[in-house]
């Protein structure tokens, strides 16, 4: 109970933190940081950050576990096995990535790939069956996942006929509402997860993706502002009529 409080804190301490350090990838990253400024193949670095959470929930997975385990770890595998081996080899951009956050988000994707499996193992329904609430937690994550990817895909396609570092206004899908659609998707597909998994790991992991994504969203919405004449002033940054 106090190892999970500890975390809550610190989660919700990160937006402080990030306000004035945003995270270093993408259309943030900055010269500099704890290795000097070292870099390294975006691609590979990607695969390399995100791949720790995909093999160690790979390992646990038994398709004749009961289905309240199987199918959260599933879909956790199933996600990283996406973010780990797919969408690195889809990345537009030839850019390298600063070698402190691949890093940083291998040792997270570690840790956080222990946590799920351990708390799924050890605290889970001794229901045979997943309930209805489950279930729906099944078709959040699925929605959350078409969102996430179709959002990706979306930006790709832009960064192709971009000229420069001029950016373009994304146009389809949920980007007509918010400015980072791809971020919201994977916000709705790890609340997904909590709802089915149904641990404290699964909602803090929920938690911290809504903070960490949250505020790169926010800052995401404020550098296009600023960037893009007749961005629309009407979108919203992260969450649909909200944020």
């Amino acid at each position: 109970k106090q190892w999970y409080q500890r975390r809550v804190r610190v989660t919700f301490l990160l937006p402080l933190y990030l306000h004035w350090n945003p995270a270093p990838y993408g259309k943030f990253v900055k010269d500099g940081g704890v290795f000097c400024g070292a870099k390294m193949n975006a691609k590979l670095g990607w695969m390399i950050q995100e791949c720790p959470a995909f093999f160690i929930a790979m390992f646990h997975l038994d398709f004749s576990m009961p289905l309240p385990i199987l199918v959260p770890l599933f879909l956790f595998t199933a996600h990283y096995f996406n973010r780990s081996f797919i969408f690195p080899f889809l990345m537009t951009s030839t850019n390298p990535t600063p070698l402190e956050t691949v890093v940083s988000a291998f040792g997270f994707c570690t840790f956080n790939g222990f946590l799920q499996v351990t708390y799924l193992l050890r605290y889970h329904s001794a229901d045979n069956a997943l309930s209805v609430i489950q279930i729906l937690g099944v078709l959040i994550f699925v929605c959350g996942a078409v969102i996430n990817i179709s959002g990706d895909s979306h930006l790709r396609e832009l960064a192709a006929k971009r000229v420069g570092k001029q950016y373009l206004t994304p146009t389809k899908g949920f980007f007509k509402l918010v400015s980072a659609a791809n971020y919201f998707g994977e916000i709705v597909e790890w609340w997904g997860y909590a709802v089915v998994a149904q641990t404290r790991a699964a909602l803090w992991f929920a938690v911290f993706t809504s903070v960490f994504l949250g505020q790169r969203g926010c800052q995401a919405h404020n550098y296009y502002l600023s960037k893009i004449e007749d961005y629309p002033p009407g979108r919203r940054a992260i969450i649909p009529y909200l944020i």
